[in-house]
């Protein structure tokens, strides 16, 4: 007995191998766009050091305990985050596809309104792309964690903002 039967949440025919696919390679690729965290945290480390030229004509990096690290609202802002914006807008056009997967050839949508549980057709429709975008969110917020852990102890405590 499956503790957990995704065909029984997807539309009546809908081919769950697909969407599992999809499902699983939008999450990658989502999670991929928080790679740009990294390099702006690089740029914005790399600012808080001069060189000079020591002896010998060797380049010497020193921290510049006046310069202050880059907040990590602003760091994350804009393109990392462009992935789960993305994955998350496309939701709500699979419920939609859903629905309408519905009405196509067999018209299974007058079958699903008769049956015992009136639910079972918006069930149907929803329950996967919900579960999907929870998912997502805690991806993220695993993600967003590390990225914060990385700017507090990757950044000298004298340069941290505030």
């Amino acid at each position: 007995m499956k503790i957990f039967d995704p065909e029984r949440h997807l539309p009546v025919g809908w081919e769950w191998e697909s969407t599992r696919f999809y499902l699983i390679w939008g999450h990658i690729l989502s999670a991929l766009t928080i790679l740009g965290f990294f390099g702006r945290f690089s740029e914005a480390l790399e600012a808080l050091y001069a060189y000079r030229e020591g002896p010998g004509g060797i380049l010497i990096r020193e921290l510049v305990p006046t310069r202050t690290m880059a907040p990590f609202p602003e760091l994350l802002m804009g393109f990392p985050l462009l992935g789960a914006w993305i994955f998350l807008a496309v939701m709500p056009l699979l419920v939609w596809l859903y629905y309408q997967f519905h009405t196509r050839d067999s018209m299974s949508v007058y079958t699903m309104r008769r049956l015992p549980d009136p639910m079972e057709y918006h069930r149907r429709c929803w329950t996967q792309p919900i579960l999907s975008a929870i998912a997502e969110l805690l991806i993220f917020a695993v993600l967003i964690g590390a990225c914060w852990l990385l700017w507090r102890f990757g950044t000298p405590a004298v340069c941290l903002p505030g």
